[in-house]
């Protein structure tokens, strides 16, 4: 979960066979954390009753950003490019390509403790 500035504000490291909308009872607690959140944007595969149904529970709305049905090859999607960015910002740190550990709450901490630095990297240099 990213802000509209691609901040993270809560992560969810899950294994590879889990499906994207399988994942948002991951995010309870970060949707707790901030509360004056009000609407999420999800990519195509939150189009679900699942997706609909945790905006519901934790009082957002939701808009779905999907690529066009006739769309051939990259464009840029509407605030999907966000979270992409995020995305791009975390793969500048080395020691994330890597997870050594092979357990999900190793990948978790570290996550966190990149994100926590990001962070401070923007408070300390604004653009």
């Amino acid at each position: 979960m990213v802000d509209a500035e691609g901040h993270v504000l809560a992560l969810a490291v899950v294994p590879a066979n889990v499906q994207d909308r399988d994942t948002l009872p991951a995010l309870d607690n970060g949707k707790e954390t901030w509360p004056s959140l009000r609407l999420a944007i999800f990519d195509g595969a939150f189009t679900a009753e699942r997706g609909q149904e945790w905006c519901l529970v934790h009082g957002m709305r939701h808009r779905v950003v999907e690529k066009l049905p006739d769309q051939k090859g990259f464009v840029v999607l509407e605030r999907r490019w966000v979270v992409e960015r995020t995305f791009g910002w975390l793969s500048h740190w080395a020691g994330l390509h890597r997870e050594r550990a092979g357990r999900l709450d190793v990948a978790t901490g570290r996550l966190a403790c990149v994100a926590s630095l990001m962070a401070a990297n923007a408070l300390n240099n604004p653009a």
